[in-house]
């Protein structure tokens, strides 16, 4: 049986062991091109010169055939050699700075040219950039030794190293223990979002106040549509259920313009209407007096309020409107 504790880093170390392969493989690729371009600089030189000394030739055999001298015939090959290779470089320099780049940039129109350009300068940039991304990793990551134990049996079995799994423990647990106070504040930020029980509790109350207020207005102006119907006009009748609406919803008293109803309703009518919508309002005696006498001006313009507040529940004489206490 075979025992391999591996550590965290092996794959990494087995990274970077294929990456420096790969770097290699470029940095020799690029020495190669390197080697040709040095080659076909070398070739290319050597057949300048041969040119220079074959035209040198040339122009000394013609001398001698002109009936000149040995030694003239040398001069004038030293001298068309140097002039020839003046030449050269003179046409070199002009090429290079002046024609190279404007040849350069009608060709790169061409794809085949383009993709050939390319070609040359990708490996070299390949390598730097695959070092320099190694030798960051190599400083980053420090390798751990690979130990093995080996016995008889053919089977392999991976046993990692309590190093090693401490430290994943470590690593797997600092996420958790950052995330911890966010968890907590989004927590805590959703629990302040929520409503307290108090805060539910009140608004129901207060919803269910609110739907018994508006019913209890609600059964107040049925009344008052129902018993004063035969006594009003639509408009005024209208504009007294306004009345008793902001005076119910109002702690002050509302302006108003009298409603004049008819001469059927007598002032104790008016008075017992009065005392009805003011108990089902739960308003004091006082306040609904006052509400009335501007109300109903014309009908109640022999009482005064204090008359009003004594007589509202008064039942001696004969009346309209009767006493009801069961309104609302």
């Amino acid at each position: 049986m075979k025992y391999i504790v591996k550590s965290p880093l092996a794959s990494k170390t087995m990274d970077f062991l294929k990456n420096k392969s790969y770097i290699f493989a470029h940095k020799r690729l690029a020495y190669i091109i390197m080697e040709q371009k040095k080659t076909e600089h070398i070739t290319l030189n050597l057949i300048v010169f041969g040119t220079i000394i074959i035209i040198g030739v040339l122009a000394r055999q013609t001398a001698l055939h002109y009936g000149w001298d040995e030694f003239s015939s040398y001069l004038i090959f030293v001298v068309c050699s140097i002039v020839m290779g003046a030449i050269y470089l003179n046409l070199q320099m002009v090429f290079s700075q002046l024609l190279s780049p404007t040849i350069e940039k009608c060709f790169i129109r061409f794809e085949c040219y383009r993709n050939k350009a390319i070609a040359v300068e990708t490996p070299v940039i390949h390598s730097e950039l695959a070092e320099s991304s190694i030798i960051s990793e190599s400083i980053i990551s420090k390798s751990e030794p690979k130990i093995e134990i080996e016995t008889t049996s053919d089977t392999t079995e991976e046993v990692s190293n309590p190093s090693c799994s401490k430290l994943k423990e470590d690593m797997t647990e600092l996420p958790k223990e950052e995330s911890t106070p966010s968890t907590f504040n989004d927590m805590s930020i959703e629990k302040s979002n929520q409503p307290t029980e108090y805060e539910i509790f009140r608004a129901n109350a207060m919803a269910e106040k609110e739907r018994a207020s508006q019913e209890k207005l609600d059964k107040v102006l049925a009344y008052t549509k129902q018993n004063l119907v035969l006594y009003l006009s639509e408009t005024d009748l209208n504009r007294l259920c306004e009345y008793i609406t902001e005076y119910y919803l109002s702690d002050t008293m509302p302006k108003v313009e009298q409603i004049k109803v008819d001469a059927q309703l007598k002032t104790i009518d008016i008075m017992h209407f009065g005392w009805n919508i003011g108990k089902a309002f739960g308003k004091p005696r006082l306040q609904t007096a006052t509400f009335i006498k501007r109300v109903f001006a014309h009908t109640l313009r022999d009482s005064e309020i204090s008359t009003i507040e004594r007589k509202m529940s008064h039942t001696e004489s004969e009346c309209r409107i009767k006493l009801d206490r069961k309104i609302a």
